[in-house]
């Protein structure tokens, strides 16, 4: 390296120390520094009670290295704000890695003070992860590789440490990695926790690293508290009667659930009483043919039926991570590379774009966090096995869903509402269905035959398409081939159908995937009626041939959606709407 390139490093090295003292000057002056005497001593009431949130790492990120490193706070700005908005959320779980403490410390720890800044400025306090046993064991470097791998579940994502670090005879080379992240916000209000070891290899397996990983979670703790911070300091613990429970070296419960909403949930949640419980992975949505394994509306609509029983409603951290990004969670655990995109992500609250990938999550959540949604209608059918509703009837034995066989269609809403969208999770039962959204559906009027009609969006495993009806005269308007998707439908799999009505335009959102194998960014039709458009009206379901379920169905206002687009922040850079209408 030459010496005008270290003056430069010195130079950068100069800039975010002074920005690091700058910065935590404000912090004092504006009461988020803690008294020194204070420290954070087990209790009932832990501070993650009731916070929403999931766990992050930007939608460019590969892995926690490459965050760190290449960290970008535009982009960070532009998805917390989002994040906020949309989803009111209040924490988030981040990983570090000891490469970038070991590597470039003073550039690491400047961008940790930049990253608190941010979530500071959108109410969210986030949590931090030291040590990982999940996914690539090895091969993870500062600046390497930074690609993703299509199909793999966090194909990139870093053991920490890694093997080529891991020396059982050195655990004490990694005190200072914990010690000063820890001490340098030891008083700092702006940080949630402190987390030790994320899914440490168990003990009771017998296997290589086991022992290890034990010992250092163990270590990791005392380092951190004997540096007496005011935040608790967490541990995942996994023994062989059950994963994810109680520890004696964790000051909350430290939880992590995928499976349905259930027994299991209250379990976690009152595991032990004196520490609280923090469920730092709550659930993933349904995968293919798999089952649920508890996605983000049907564990809301469980923290609101606790907070309404007056129970402890402790923090989750919904459907793995914020963004559907690099890391590629969207697949899941079992796919291998090169596996096609999935019709829905499997993890993930926010496209790359940071638009959300469910209205009807961002609306759950808001109505869980703030108490105010923006919908006209929503409805995730978790409340009850038969519940009882106005225009809706739920028949079979399944729970959760609404499921609707062939026959006369269902309705529900205002024959008012007019410029909305409508979305639903819709899935064919059988290879012969088709299910169909109906929108701005009338009934005729005495003395006016033309004034009964509505526009409809069916797809069966091969085609999508939008039709009108007028006076019971079904017009097809426009079809798409799904044979050009690379997520096929087949029966048994969910499906994410979105629909807009705006004035007498109409657009269809279908299977949205990953912008790199999606251009039209899930818009498949785009149409505007000049022929007597249909204005105003309820919405509807209807099964043809066989059965279709319905699940997580909402009706937000455009001028709802539309206001929540006006207030994206300033800084972020252009995206452009990336649509473009069917053939």
């Amino acid at each position: 390296m030459s010496a005008k390139h270290i003056d430069r490093r010195r130079f950068i090295v100069k800039r975010a120390c002074a920005l690091i003292m700058v910065t935590a000057l404000f912090a004092a002056v504006d009461g988020q520094v803690a008294s020194a005497d204070e420290v954070y001593n087990t209790n009932s009431k832990p501070p993650t009670d009731g916070r929403v949130g999931s766990n992050y790492t930007p939608a460019y990120a590969v892995n926690q290295v490459q965050f760190w490193h290449d960290f970008r706070p535009k982009v960070v700005e532009k998805e917390l704000a989002a994040a906020q908005r949309h989803f009111g959320i209040k924490t988030l779980r981040v990983y570090l890695h000891n490469i970038n403490f070991d590597e470039e410390k003073d550039v690491f720890m400047a961008n940790l003070e930049k990253f608190l800044t941010i979530c500071e400025k959108h109410g969210i306090k986030p949590g931090f992860v030291f040590f990982d046993d999940c996914h690539r064991d090895d091969g993870i470097f500062l600046d390497k590789p930074t690609t993703p791998v299509k199909g793999w579940h966090n194909g990139r994502w870093a053991w920490c440490p890694q093997v080529r670090d891991r020396d059982p005879e050195d655990l004490q080379k990694f005190k200072p990695y914990v010690q000063e992240v820890v001490r340098a916000h030891r008083t700092d209000k702006r940080v949630l926790f402190w987390e030790v070891f994320n899914e440490p290899t168990p003990l009771f397996r017998k296997t290589k690293w086991g022992k290890y990983s034990d010992q250092l979670k163990r270590a990791g703790y005392q380092w951190a508290k004997d540096v007496k911070p005011i935040q608790p300091v967490l541990n995942c613990n996994f023994t062989q009667g059950e994963a994810w429970t109680d520890s004696d070296v964790s000051d909350i419960v430290d939880s992590h659930l995928y499976q349905s909403v259930g027994p299991a949930w209250d379990k976690k949640a009152d595991a032990n009483t004196k520490k609280g419980t923090v469920i730092t992975e709550a659930g993933a949505r349904w995968y293919g043919p798999r089952r649920d394994f508890g996605e983000p509306c049907s564990v809301l609509h469980w923290l609101e039926d606790r907070r309404t029983a007056g129970k402890s409603t402790p923090g989750v951290y919904l459907c793995w991570e914020l963004m559907a990004g690099n890391t590629n969670t969207r697949w899941h655990w079992v796919d291998k590379a090169g596996n096609p995109e999935p019709t829905m992500p499997w993890c993930g609250l926010m496209w790359p774009d940071a638009t959300p990938v469910s209205l009807a999550e961002s609306e759950a959540s808001l109505r869980y966090t703030t108490g105010q949604g923006r919908a006209l209608f929503f409805d995730d059918f978790q409340d009850s096995r038969f519940p009882q509703r106005p225009g809706w009837k739920v028949s079979g034995n399944t729970p959760g869903v609404l499921r609707v066989s062939p026959g006369p269609r269902m309705v529900t809403g205002d024959p008012e509402w007019n410029d909305y969208l409508v979305e639903s999770l819709v899935m064919l039962k059988d290879s012969t269905c088709s299910a169909l959204l109906m929108v701005r559906l009338n009934y005729p009027q005495a003395g006016n035959t033309k004034s009964g009609g509505h526009y409809y969006v069916g797809f069966d495993t091969k085609t999508l398409y939008l039709g009108k009806t007028i006076n019971n005269d079904w017009q097809t308007l426009v079809t798409y081939d799904l044979g050009r998707l690379e997520c096929k439908v087949v029966a048994g799999v969910w499906n994410h159908i979105r629909v807009e009505a705006n004035g007498n335009r109409l657009r269809v959102w279908f299977n949205r995937m990953h912008p790199s194998s999606d251009p039209e960014n899930g818009l498949r039709i785009e149409y505007t009626d000049t022929d007597m458009p249909v204005l105003s009206g309820n919405i509807g379901v209807m099964a043809v041939r066989a059965d279709a379920w319905y699940d997580n169905l909402v009706v937000i206002p455009v001028q709802e959606a539309k206001r929540a687009e006006r207030t994206e922040m300033p800084q972020q850079e252009p995206q452009g709407d990336g649509l473009r209408p069917a053939p």
